[in-house]
């Protein structure tokens, strides 16, 4: 991909993709990498966070309850890695990327002109996931963001699925929480065919 010839083709799906009705938008709390390294924050922490974002424009759930995307992540990284010994960081930002748009199965992300190369690795690895397991994993298009860059700790999607159960940050933390696990058994239960695929040969 061209960053700055494809930027202006971009710009306009992304208009369009406002008016594409059957595209619900979730917005992901990246908790679930950020805690893996970190102290976690405090509920009210997490409540201030969410906030600040656009209340009406997306459902957020909570990475750190989908435990999928950790899994999935770690696969991708796995299937790259040729070292003997232990890395100091197994997945990268890709394979989380990919990891995310294939567990909330994401036709579009919100990137910065900047990223558009991290989404097409992490489409990428998607693509190579597929052909191994013959089978097809969604890949996301991007929504090219006006601002330099993203609110830390947030990434903004559309589905053509909708999830259950989803409800805005007005209904306070325990709502998103309930929202979360609604969600996280949705994904589950889409991604089971795909689980399923992976243990196969070790069950022959």
């Amino acid at each position: 991909m061209n960053e700055v010839s494809d930027a202006r083709q971009i710009a306009r799906e992304s208009a369009n993709l406002v008016l594409d009705g059957a595209v619900w938008s979730v917005t992901l709390l990246t908790d679930g990498e950020a805690l893996a390294n970190t102290v976690a924050p405090q509920t009210d922490s997490l409540y201030h966070t969410l906030q600040q974002h656009d209340q009406t424009a997306a459902t957020p759930v909570l990475e750190s309850l989908l435990p999928d995307i950790r899994a999935l992540a770690m696969l991708l990284s796995s299937l790259r890695s040729k070292s003997t010994c232990s890395p100091s960081r197994f997945a990268d930002e890709a394979d989380w990327l990919a990891a995310r748009i294939a567990v909330l199965a994401l036709s579009h992300v919100a990137v910065t002109l900047p990223e558009l190369s991290l989404l097409d690795e992490a489409n990428r690895r998607l693509r190579m996931l597929s052909d191994q397991l013959h089978m097809t994993l969604p890949t996301a298009a991007p929504v090219l963001l006006t601002a330099p860059q993203r609110n830390p700790g947030m990434l903004q999607g559309w589905s053509r699925q909708r999830m259950s159960g989803m409800v805005g940050v007005a209904h306070g933390m325990q709502s998103l929480f309930m929202a979360s696990r609604l969600a996280a058994q949705q994904c589950r239960d889409r991604l089971h065919p795909l689980w399923q695929r992976l243990q196969a040969p070790a069950s022959n």
